[in-house]
């Protein structure tokens, strides 16, 4: 990690408040008025330039916030990374000892970067186009926020005052399907009318200039979001998932491209966590899957042991006896939630291979994906298994989508025989530093789709799962809505709730930075909670129902 990431901000951690007005001078010193707008003295490219490049946060090529925002919380729960550093003294998020300093991020990144500037570009335009991709971008942001720790400052957000009150997860889900209706709307009638118009996009980084990909995007969000609902709100979930699929110009398929930032001067934030900062390796659940399926797209995803080299030698495995245990050119992932070694035993198990096809296998110049377009098959292949009018048939759909992740990673010609086998589960996970951290295999289904609607949807949401990496908060949410993939327990919980190992951790708590300066909101926030004694990690959002899934 950099020097001046986790590693050196134990004053940053100790406030967030200080850490923000000193990570970099165009931030808003956060204690004046953080929901305030700012003048209109910007060009509005200007602002759809902060907020698209704000998802990840890679307006500044921010590597360590973006794991501190994510990384180390939602991409770590998702059963996707682990991280090969004892940080804290292995007192962190990762065995769910909660680290305030850390926590603070999601939501002040998001509500500044995301949320702030899209609500400014609303106060003042009247263009449908601009006004739809101003609103999908602000749910792109605030989803995270609010997946994340539930209740939240939105709909009286940038009206200004100090103290803003928290609405409710089902009141703001309820906003997102209105503005996302609205958006679709608005963006449908600037393309009947005009059709696609690039010069009007010049700020767009993210759909190539293209106003139908703008628009699949905007139905996709809807669908996505309209699936996160369905074991609290069934009616609500089908009606808007039925009226995404149902727009004229539809959802993303495979002739769309994937959504992610594309500007030549961004840098990848997770490969250089993984291979600069050697803060984060694959976690064994997701090797444990793709390896006991054979899946080709596991090279292509994942680097084997090998990768870290010293003085030009490859670095093996030792075990505790200090002997190498030839695991160079295997895939091996790493437990997450253990107390890791501070001897550096982990550094050199698997990290993640972003590019594709790519002559340097290290390079960080291949975007992170905001919403890949084989997501929206699986959406609707789930759709489908429940009786909803999505345009195919589950297993038709749930196919068309393997095979969209196939083609993003260049291995269709592979597709078809991946799709059929019946026999392959995933792998049992060996350790070869630590055998106590041995486990076996968990998630217990085949590919090929069949079975129980219960094993069908457990499939669909696996081959989701593999297909959206590495984007975790997705994962993470869709994970504690479904309960799949069936990912490895956390091999320690230092929390107060031991059910927490088997399930995991829920959402994150209020963050300091909000307790201090908007006392009245969290006050506001903890009786949607249910009371301030559940503001904690064990409890549940407001889509995330203790139900069956059907």
């Amino acid at each position: 990690m950099k020097k001046y990431s986790i590693k050196s901000i134990a004053a940053l951690a100790l406030g967030l408040t200080m850490g923000l007005s000193a990570c970099t001078g165009d931030f808003e010193d956060i204690n004046k008025n953080p929901y305030g707008l700012e003048n209109k003295d910007l060009a509005i490219g200007n602002y759809f330039n902060e907020a698209q490049l704000s998802i990840y946060f890679n307006q500044s090529n921010g590597d360590w916030e973006y794991q501190i925002m994510q990384n180390l919380n939602a991409d770590m729960y998702s059963g996707y990374f682990a991280a090969p550093t004892p940080f804290g003294g292995n007192n962190n998020n990762l065995l769910y000892y909660m680290s305030n300093g850390w926590n603070n991020w999601n939501f002040n990144m998001y509500m500044i970067h995301v949320v702030k500037p899209m609500t400014t570009v609303l106060s003042f335009t009247q263009e449908d186009d601009y006004i739809a991709i101003a609103k999908v971008l602000r749910i792109a942001g605030a989803s995270k926020i609010t997946d994340t720790y539930g209740p939240m400052p939105y709909s009286k957000a940038m009206q200004g005052g100090l103290s803003v009150e928290y609405d409710s997860q089902e009141e703001i889900y309820k906003s997102f399907f209105a503005d996302l209706d609205d958006a679709a709307k608005r963006m449908t009638s600037f393309i009947d009318k005009n059709g696609n118009v690039p010069a009007r996009l010049a700020f767009d980084k993210i759909c190539g200039g293209n106003h139908t990909t703008w628009l699949r995007f905007i139905n996709t969000m809807r669908l996505r979001l309209a699936m996160r609902v369905v074991k609290v709100d069934p009616a609500l979930a089908k009606a808007q998932a039925e009226a995404a699929v149902a727009n004229k110009y539809g959802v993303l398929t495979d002739q769309d491209k994937n959504i992610e930032v594309r500007d030549p001067a961004i840098k990848n934030p997770l490969m250089i966590i993984s291979r600069n900062y050697n803060d984060c390796c694959i976690n064994a659940s997701f090797v444990s899957i793709l390896d006991g399926y054979a899946d080709p797209r596991l090279p292509k995803m994942v680097l084997p042991v090998g990768w870290k080299e010293t003085d030009g030698v490859a670095q093996d495995i030792l075990d505790q006896d200090g002997k190498p245990t030839k695991s160079i050119g295997k895939y091996v992932g790493v437990r997450c939630g253990f107390v890791v070694p501070g001897g550096g035993q982990y550094k050199m198990y698997s990290i993640i291979k972003m590019p594709t096809g790519a002559a340097d296998v290290y390079s960080s110049d291949f975007p992170l994906p905001i919403m890949k377009r084989a997501e929206a098959y699986f959406l609707r292949a789930e759709g489908a298994l429940r009786g909803w009018k999505m345009n195919g048939t589950a297993e038709e759909l749930y196919k068309q989508g393997i095979r969209t992740s196939f083609a993003d990673y260049g291995v269709a010609d592979k597709a078809d025989a991946y799709i059929a086998d019946d026999t392959r589960m995933a792998a049992d996970y060996v350790d070869p530093y630590n055998p106590a951290l041995n486990i076996k295999a968990m998630n217990n289904v085949t590919v090929k789709f069949g079975g129980t609607d219960e094993e069908k949807l457990q499939k669909i949401i696996t081959q989701k799962w593999i297909a959206n990496f590495p984007e975790g908060q997705e994962a993470w949410s869709e994970f504690r809505r479904t309960g799949y993939p069936k990912i490895f327990p956390v091999a320690e919980n230092r929390s107060q709730y031991p059910e927490l190992t088997v399930i995991g951790i829920r959402r994150l708590p209020f963050t300091e930075d909000e307790k201090n300066n908007n006392k009245i909101g969290v006050e506001s926030g903890y009786k949607h909670l249910g009371g301030q004694a559940n503001d904690n990690i064990a409890t549940r959002l407001w889509w995330d129902a203790k139900k069956a899934n059907f």
